[in-house]
This record gives structure tokens, C-alpha cells and sequence, in this order.
């Protein structure tokens, strides 16, 4: 599972330098940190928090798009369903923050891994 962190963190990190496909990214590496939570909650929470920063600062595509989908922006395109003002926005934060506060209840709920430690009687 600290692979599995690891490489949660890593891509996490780099989603914030991508511009639309970031936010994909950030989803993804939060389901893998969920995952790996319950054996390694600093990695996966440090990943967390990269995650919901990315989302909810560093984004300004979903900003766009969410004003674009609510009607604040006239792009001179027709909607065919609009959106409430910050429905998209809160979405993808809410996804975010949904999976951290699930694995920290699993964490609190079946505790932390037992390490196994294999000794032979010789």
C-alpha cells in the first residue's frame, strides 16, 4: 500500500500543472489515497490535501465551465441543461472531500493494519 501512496502523491503533485485533465487526475489520485489510507494516512492525507487545494484554488477550468453551464458567462451557445451557480464546482470539491472523510472513518472504524511479524522457532 505505500506504492500505492506513493504514486497517489506523485501524480496528485503533477495535476496541478495540467491544465483541463488535472482535474481527473486529482479525482483518481484521491480514490487510490483512499484506498492506501488506512495503512499510510500521512502520504494519503498530504495527497488529500493536494487534491481538494488543486480542486478547489487552482482549477479555473472548472470555474469556466461552471459559469459557462449556469449562464453567468454568454458564450452564444444554448445550454441544454443549465446548471445551478456552483453545481459543477462543488461537485468535483465534494467528490474530493467525500473520499476523505470515508477513508478517515474507515481508518477510525477498523483501526490501522497489523504489521505481522514472522518469527521462527529454530
Amino acid at each position: 500500500m505505500k506504492a500505492l501512496a506513493i504514486v497517489a502523491l506523485v501524480f496528485g503533485a503533477l495535476s496541478i500543472f495540467i491544465p483541463v485533465g488535472g482535474v481527473f487526475i486529482a479525482m483518481l489520485c484521491s480514490v487510490m489515497a483512499m484506498i492506501s489510507f488506512r495503512s499510510q494516512p500521512t502520504l494519503s492525507g498530504i495527497t488529500f490535501g493536494i487534491n481538494i487545494i488543486n480542486t478547489a484554488f487552482l482549477s479555473p477550468s472548472i470555474m469556466l465551465s461552471d459559469a459557462a453551464s449556469s449562464g453567468a458567462i454568454d458564450l452564444g451557445t444554448a445550454s441544454s441543461a443549465p446548471t445551478e451557480a456552483g453545481e459543477i464546482y462543488w461537485f468535483y470539491v465534494g467528490f474530493n472531500l467525500a473520499l476523505f472523510v470515508i477513508a478517515v472513518g474507515w481508518r477510525l472504524i477498523r483501526g490501522a493494519v497489523k504489521q505481522s511479524t514472522s518469527t521462527e522457532a529454530a
